[in-house]
């Protein structure tokens, strides 16, 4: 088997060109941050944010997401389009850009028909209101590394694995994370687990936990 032989200047280019694409990346890492959270059955059945409960989440959320802003120099949020925190956070999000045009509001949806089960036709109805202003809609099991390849499992169509898949795509592409999280296992104790386990960046995260139990108090730490 013949090798393509490339010379000096080949590798010179394109050492550049990886070079740059990690700068690029690191630029969007740092200015960064991604919520989990649990769904309404976790949170006194909020499918509403009118709920009392969605706008108490609400209002312990601000004030994070404003100094991540002022003083983290955060300009993107991606949220992963889920019921529950994952809603609350984006139109929280959503009221702020009206004081900071300048941020992204970002949905990371794990798969192509994420509602197609979904009932509840407010809930629906704030879902694709979400996906109609979002400043980016990505769909992860269409992002090279994020491919479940399950056989057994349709495109488009739900399984666990793509939504550990979003996950893991929304805390990789994040310095900070807003998680509102019991401390149970599930999808959000997944999520932050994972966060923790990202050792090899070359910066630590910083994880901003609003505990439910404790009348979302704000724990702060680093992963």
């Amino acid at each position: 088997m013949g090798f393509k032989k490339i010379n000096s200047e080949e590798i010179k280019l394109k050492r550049a060109e990886r070079e740059r694409q990690e700068e690029e990346f690191m630029e969007l890492w740092r200015h960064t941050t991604c919520f989990t959270g649990h769904r309404p059955s976790k949170l006194g059945n909020c499918y509403s944010l009118k709920h009392p409960t969605s706008l108490l989440i609400n209002e312990k959320l601000i004030p994070i997401i404003l100094d991540l802003i002022n003083n983290e120099h955060v300009t993107r949020f991606i949220s992963g389009g889920a019921i529950g925190v994952d809603t609350i956070a984006f139109w929280t999000v959503q009221k702020i850009k009206k004081d900071y045009p300048n941020i992204k509001n970002i949905v990371a949806k794990p798969f192509v028909h994420q509602d197609a089960v979904w009932t509840n036709q407010e809930t629906l109805f704030w879902y694709h209101k979400m996906l109609e202003v979002a400043d980016e809609v990505i769909n992860v099991e269409d992002v090279s590394g994020y491919n479940t390849n399950e056989s057994n499992i349709e495109y488009g169509n739900f399984s666990n694995k793509k939504m550990q898949q979003r996950n893991e795509y929304m805390i990789n592409n994040s310095r900070c994370i807003i998680a509102v999280w019991d401390g149970t296992k599930g999808g959000t104790g997944n999520c932050v687990s994972y966060a923790h386990r990202q050792m090899h960046s070359p910066e630590s995260r910083t994880l901003y936990r609003l505990n439910p139990k404790y009348d979302f108090e704000l724990e702060i730490s680093y992963c």
